[in-house]
């Protein structure tokens, strides 16, 4: 019976007409990467995010073949409402966390983590990579200050965040430490964990999930809970990740990245011939940018190559981030 709910579900979502993304942020956050499911898996990790990932690789595979127009959902603009640039226009005496590389299945830790530094929780939802989802475009396309794209370490020191009135943090790894002064600037802190681990020889299998569960309190201790505690904190991501251990890809999309040298992403030249969109790819013309589009496996070479945690693609796990703004602490 309960089988046979979850294909009425799927059936749903195949066949009714207009947009779908709404109804699977609601889904993923509600019924997905939650508390309860973390506590059903045992308040093991590794098995919540198997169990999790089964789910949705189940129904976005079938998505991909029966309504792919959702991709063009994902690469639609993230609603005013949910960009870092509106945030700091409509709040004063702010702060901005970038958890780089952190998915929506870590929500339910942000969320306890929130609880444990007693700031309320004042919104929760998703929020939008770039794309291709990698963190340089993220910084060009999403934070709003005019950049070009770049890696966060480079950003210290830039004259654009001064003329917004933006003092910048770089944390390079989860034990950097910074003494946050007060004053009229907001704040932008960047956190470069959990992405630092996914070239980490042991992102291989879904047990560095556990290393990631754990290290996030180190990461929140050193940014979140170092903020002034009167500021409204924004806790965001760049890009989120699929997890690709065994039986967690599309068989479909099997050498679609032949086109795009192994990668997830490739900016092709213009004398190059540029493939179409379909068959596991999404194209944007104007840019000459070609995305893989599903949960294919990519076969490059370099670090990073044994893991099974990827970026940089077109899927729900990769596009949507967490978007939590906490309130003062009380």
């Amino acid at each position: 019976m309960k089988a046979a709910m979850v294909d009425r579900e799927l059936i749903e979502h195949l066949t009714r007409p207009g947009v779908r993304l709404p109804g699977l942020q609601n889904w993923l956050m509600n019924e997905v990467w939650t508390q309860a499911a973390f506590e059903a898996a045992g308040s093991s990790p590794q098995a919540y995010l198997l169990r999790g990932e089964t789910m949705v690789d189940k129904r976005e595979n079938l998505l991909r073949a029966a309504a792919p127009s959702l991709f063009n959902e994902l690469v639609s603009a993230p609603s005013e409402e949910r960009i870092i640039p509106s945030f700091l226009q409509n709040n004063s005496r702010t702060a901005v966390v970038i958890f780089d590389g952190c998915s929506l299945r870590e929500m339910p830790r942000l969320l306890a983590l929130a609880g444990n530094s007693r700031r309320q929780v004042l919104e929760c939802g998703c929020g939008r990579a770039a794309v291709p989802s990698e963190t340089e475009y993220f910084i060009s396309d999403r934070l709003g200050m005019g950049l070009e794209a770049l890696g966060p370490s480079q950003l210290s020191g830039r004259g654009e965040l001064k003329q917004r009135n933006t003092r910048y943090y770089y944390y390079g790894r989860t034990s950097d430490y910074h003494t946050i002064e007060d004053g009229d600037e907001q704040l932008l802190l960047w956190s470069r964990f959990p992405d630092q681990r996914y070239t980490d020889s042991t992102a291989n299998d879904e047990t560095m999930f556990d290393g990631i569960w754990d290290g996030l309190e180190q990461a929140w201790k050193r940014t979140v809970q170092a903020v002034p505690p009167d500021r409204t904190v924004l806790v965001t991501s760049d890009h989120g990740y699929i997890f690709l251990g065994p039986g967690m890809s599309d068989h479909g999309l099997k050498g679609v990245d032949r086109m795009l040298d192994g990668k997830r992403f490739r900016f092709f030249e213009p004398n190059e011939s540029l493939p179409e969109t379909g068959n596991g790819l999404w194209v944007d013309a104007g840019r000459r940018l070609a995305v893989m589009a599903g949960r294919g496996h990519n076969r490059f070479q370099g670090p990073g190559a044994q893991s099974v945690y990827r970026h940089g693609g077109l899927t729900l796990m990769e596009m949507l981030t967490p978007w939590i703004v906490l309130g003062p602490v009380q």
